[in-house]
């Protein structure tokens, strides 16, 4: 565990280690509130790790503080690794949205719908906001009081995000919640991996603009004359190196199903993608 960050008194930090893909080792604990606490994205599966934040929460109630959250943004399981058995430990009900309860094996107490609130006290207040796209599921937590809010996998302070259709990844989707966050306006950003985002109307532009640039290059490889998988990998993710071009696929596999989707590409039967 590394030294919690407070980024308001309550509001704070602490990376945790996770079986995450590199180059992140650890997914971000938020713990929210002063007297009721949300604790969210509790996803170590190491005990020492578990004990950190045992420890930390029990300092916390010896003060008077009391745990009544439990909150994941998604369903992966660098990010629900010690959320059901703290939940369980601490008598606190689990939060998530509808679409991610259906796809974790352990039960959700309360299903968050899309701008649903949980009120801390002394002004903290966290808002659900549904950002599909990396997950069929995937909520965001704004803090009202402080403008700070948990991004989940939605951007990331380290490493990149995987839009994987076989895992109900949606490109268009993912798209429209970058955009969403950013009407938010938020003053700043907690992603799941990585430091805190300090400017996140320049971050979440950048991932739209990235995004788009790279459906260009898929576009332009299609213009190019290359219809297969390989052929298209090598036009668009030419910049990314060919270790990792099994999650580059994947990503290609998102960008060719939206530009389906909006009848720019049509996917022949012999497994060519060609202009619509």
């Amino acid at each position: 565990m590394a030294e919690p960050e407070v980024l308001d008194p309550g509001v704070w930090r602490v990376p945790f280690e996770t079986p995450t893909l590199p180059p992140a080792t650890a997914t971000n604990t938020l713990i929210v509130g002063t007297r009721r606490l949300a604790v969210i994205e509790p996803a170590t599966p190491y005990p020492t790790e578990r004990a950190a934040l045992d420890a930390m929460l029990a300092e916390r109630a010896a003060a008077g503080a009391e745990i009544v959250a439990v909150l994941v943004t998604h369903h992966h399981g660098d990010h629900i690794g010690y959320a059901f058995e703290l939940a369980q430990r601490l008598g606190a009900p689990l939060y998530a949205h509808a679409l991610t309860a259906e796809r974790l094996d352990f039960p959700v107490d309360i299903a968050l719908e899309d701008g649903d609130r949980l009120e801390l006290g002394d002004g903290y207040v966290l808002r659900a906001l549904f950002t599909p796209g990396h997950a069929p599921g995937h909520l965001v937590y704004c803090e009202e009081r402080t403008g700070i809010a948990y991004a989940g996998d939605l951007v990331a302070g380290l490493g990149t995000i995987l839009i994987d259709p076989a895992d109900g990844g949606d490109m268009s989707a993912y798209l429209d919640s970058l955009a969403r966050l950013a009407g938010e306006r938020p003053t700043a950003l907690v992603p799941s991996h990585g430091p805190v985002i300090a400017a996140p109307q320049e971050c979440l532009e950048r991932y739209i603009t990235h995004r788009r640039q790279r459906e260009a290059r898929v576009l332009a490889a299609l213009h190019a004359g290359a219809t297969r998988v390989p052929e298209l990998l090598a036009g668009a993710y030419g910049d990314t190196p060919q270790a990792i071009w099994w999650l580059a696929e994947r990503s290609l596999d998102a960008h060719l199903r939206k530009l389906e989707a909006e009848g720019r590409v049509r996917r022949e039967g012999d497994g060519q993608f060609v202009l619509a």
